[in-house]
């Protein structure tokens, strides 16, 4: 017969972070929390059931039964402090707390669906970074493959800010892989980097140092070998 899942939380001996893991014995529970929380120390960490959330083995443990529990957690959306408190200071009852323990948490639906909304034009900005970027790299060599000997896209890379009050997004960083005929190591790349400075980004062509000489070669028809 199976022993039931039990739920332990373990946290940071300093901070008291941590979550909620399920197991049949304490001492697993410890080890992986020590594993993600203490660099695997078990001495970093403290263990102790919480015998409440047994019944959320299968699904997770919503964030909202956890403050009813003592927990609190930080608002993933616009940061206010959640706990047994937050309706008193805020306004806002604990019963619409959105998430769950082990991801992100937010004081009510309204914060989340902003977040939600943010995160996806995020997203969209860094779609639109990449393929910009990607069509200069076509501008520039005719040839270049995003797709390796077997098919597999090449991973590329955006990062992207928002400036609050303005509207504005900023490309910080965008990361182009592409192959090359003759490449024997690995890809090479467009980067462009924009720190917080005057003036213009940075920008360039990398490769491999074993590629090097391919690359130039092949650079230097235009990469329309």
């Amino acid at each position: 017969m199976c022993r039931p899942l039990k739920a332990y939380a373990v946290l940071e001996l300093d901070e008291c972070t941590g979550d909620i893991y399920f197991a049949t014995r304490r001492i697993a529970a410890h080890k992986a929390g020590a594993n993600d929380h203490g660099d695997g120390e078990l001495s970093y960490v403290q263990c102790r059931r919480e015998a409440w959330a047994d019944q959320y083995a299968e699904t997770g443990v919503p964030a909202r039964a956890a403050v009813e529990h003592g927990w609190n957690f930080e608002c993933f959306g616009c940061g206010v402090r959640i706990d047994s408190d937050l309706e008193e200071e805020h306004g806002l009852p604990t019963r619409d707390v959105c998430g769950f323990v082990s991801g992100r948490v937010y004081c009510c639906p309204r914060c989340k669906w902003r977040d939600m909304k943010r995160r996806s034009r995020e997203e969209a900005k860094k779609a639109a970074a990449i393929a910009d970027f990607k069509q200069i790299v076509v501008t520039r060599f005719p040839d270049a493959q995003f797709e390796d000997a077997d098919g597999k896209p090449y991973q590329h890379h955006a990062y992207v800010s928002h400036h609050h009050g303005t509207g504005h997004w900023q490309r910080e960083q965008v990361i182009i892989n592409f192959g090359f005929p003759g490449m024997k190591i690995g890809s090479a790349a467009f980067r462009m980097d924009s720190p917080h400075r005057i003036g213009p980004p940075y920008a360039g062509y990398t490769c491999c140092s074993g590629d090097r000489e391919a690359f130039e070669a092949w650079a230097g028809t235009g990469g329309s070998k």
